[in-house]
């Protein structure tokens, strides 16, 4: 795992460039954090003093950081990359790991999962999985989530399975614990659920016996998951809600609610999921958690039967560039969303538009799925997509609190529509 995945360093830089305009706020940010990469490159091959001497010295790369957008919390980051290269007297990889780390997270808070799993890499192949053991098994863990966000699981399995050989080395509990769970996360993509919920069902019982609050929610949350697979709805809301009150980063707490009211919905209690999207979508720390709470509030539009707040909702996506799943997944909801207005010829274009994008890209299911909406729309059903057959429904009593819960969130981060 120390060693890069491609033989081209930073591969993924130079092909995120390929597809951007140049000049514009995406291509001089990629374009910064290449440059800042291929400098520390530099810094560890050949030296401190080669590093600020030679073609991507430090005057063209403080140029290239500072061409980023000001509002950009990668220009600082990396700003302080080069500073600590400046500075040091030699290559000590303690000076930017910190750094290195942080610009993996606000690539990873962007989406951009392919450029933060570059940065991951190239944290690993320069920490020492020993002397540099919390770093290592950290970048670890989160190049494995980048690789299992691409579709790339036995790469993702590589990574999560190295995280958890040097915890057991270093006799770090907590890293072991969170590589059981990347564990149980992977059989459950790969769809065996009872080897999930047997390895969660132990890691839950371990970090409750070491008082490992945190570890206990993020097993708990993807319990959650695994209960959510079965269609047991009622289950995987109370085993999120339990997880919230064990989490403290505000992203994992994102997730969790996320998943909370995915649940709610499925469920039929579409007030309680729409109170929870609300809160996603303006205040998650993740760009990709407010997007996907974005398309969930059009579907929730939908079976609301709420034409302008579907036009809001589609108009404010449609203006962003989503990644690439997120994308088809948006086509397919407006498709099914004019479908259901009775405005089947706008139908027609987005789900024609989403099946070629699966196509293209050789997303099967998300094919078969606008395939099935096609055939749907022509056979003159307008009611479409995944969650077709949702009935609104009262609260059940086992998940009331939660529910009362998501609307005093709502409530305390005064959004609404």
């Amino acid at each position: 795992m120390s060693e890069p995945y491609r033989t081209i360093r930073h591969l993924a830089f130079f092909e995120a460039l390929g597809a951007l305009e140049e000049d514009s706020v995406e291509w001089n940010a990629t374009t910064a954090g290449l440059v800042v990469l291929r400098l520390v490159d530099s810094w560890f091959d050949e030296g401190a003093h080669i590093a600020a001497a030679d073609a991507w010295g430090l005057n063209a790369v403080r140029e290239a950081v500072a061409a980023m957008a000001t509002g950009d919390p990668a220009r600082t980051i990396l700003s302080g990359v080069v500073d600590a290269v400046a500075m040091a007297k030699r290559a000590d990889f303690s000076v930017v790991a910190t750094r290195l780390s942080a610009y993996g997270r606000a690539l990873h808070f962007d989406a951009k999962w392919r450029l933060a799993a570059d940065v991951y890499e190239t944290l690993l192949t320069y920490a020492h999985p020993i002397d540099e053991s919390d770093v290592y098994i950290n970048a670890s863990m989160q190049l494995g989530y980048c690789l299992r966000m691409l579709g790339e699981f036995d790469q993702a399995a590589v990574a999560y399975a190295d995280a958890g050989r040097i915890a057991t080395s270093m006799g770090d509990v907590v890293g072991i614990l969170r590589a059981r769970i990347a564990d149980a996360r992977l059989s459950m993509s790969r769809g065996n659920l009872p080897r999930a919920e047997e390895i969660l069902d132990d890691t839950i019982a371990r970090a409750r016996c070491e008082s490992l609050d945190d570890v206990v929610g993020l097993a708990l949350h993807e319990r959650a998951s695994v209960a959510y697979e079965r269609h047991d709805y009622p289950q995987a809301i109370r085993f999120g809600y339990d997880a919230l009150a064990k989490l403290t980063g505000q992203a994992a707490r994102d997730r969790v609610l996320a998943d909370i009211a995915a649940s709610f919905l499925d469920l039929g209690v579409i007030t309680a999921a729409r109170d929870a999207f609300l809160v996603l979508a303006a205040t998650a720390q993740e760009q990709y958690v407010r997007w996907s709470a974005t398309l969930n509030l059009l579907d929730v539009s939908t079976l609301e039967a709420s034409e302008p707040r579907f036009e809001a909702y589609r108009r404010e996506l449609a203006l962003v560039q989503l990644p690439l799943v997120l994308q088809v997944n948006y086509h397919l909801h407006v498709g099914n969303g004019y479908a259901a207005f009775g405005r089947v010829d706008r139908a027609r274009r987005s789900l024609l538009q989403a099946a070629e994008m699966a196509a293209q890209h050789r997303l099967n299911q998300l094919l078969f799925t606008a395939e099935e909406s096609l055939r749907r729309l022509e056979s003159g059903e307008r009611m479409l997509g995944e969650r077709a057959n949702i009935v609104p429904t009262f609260v059940p009593d086992a998940v009331a609190d939660v529910a009362d819960a998501l609307h005093s969130m709502r409530t305390t981060a005064t959004v609404g529509e």
